[in-house]
């Protein structure tokens, strides 16, 4: 399996590392040519899939907060949000990074 995509502007290789530091599919940029281009082919999935998955990340999210709060009681003040991603990060960063590499496998890359 290709780990990049070539840039649909300049032709250098854009790897699977690089789509994992995008914030979201609709604001990618060429590091080489600063082009700004679009995913087409699977962003509509992985929308799709990220509607799914919110919902089991807010119930991981408010499982642990309930669970460490019994250890340290100022957790319960916290943002949810905050306590998911302190603690259940790297569950974050596999769906991050499984979301890159079926861009990368799958994807077609145009300008916009």
């Amino acid at each position: 399996m290709d780990s990049s995509l070539p840039c649909p502007n300049c032709g250098h290789s854009i790897t699977e590392e690089t789509f994992q530091k995008y914030s979201n599919p609709f604001t990618m940029k060429c590091p080489h040519c600063g082009a700004k281009f679009k995913e087409t082919k699977v962003t509509p999935w992985l929308l799709v899939l990220a509607i799914i998955v919110a919902p089991i990340f807010i119930f991981i999210g408010v499982t642990l907060q309930t669970y460490i709060a019994g250890f340290w009681p100022f957790i319960e003040k916290i943002p949810t949000a905050f306590v998911f991603l302190a603690f259940a990060y790297p569950i974050y960063a596999s769906y991050e990074k499984f979301n890159a590499r079926i861009i990368v496998s799958k994807g077609i890359l145009q300008l916009k």
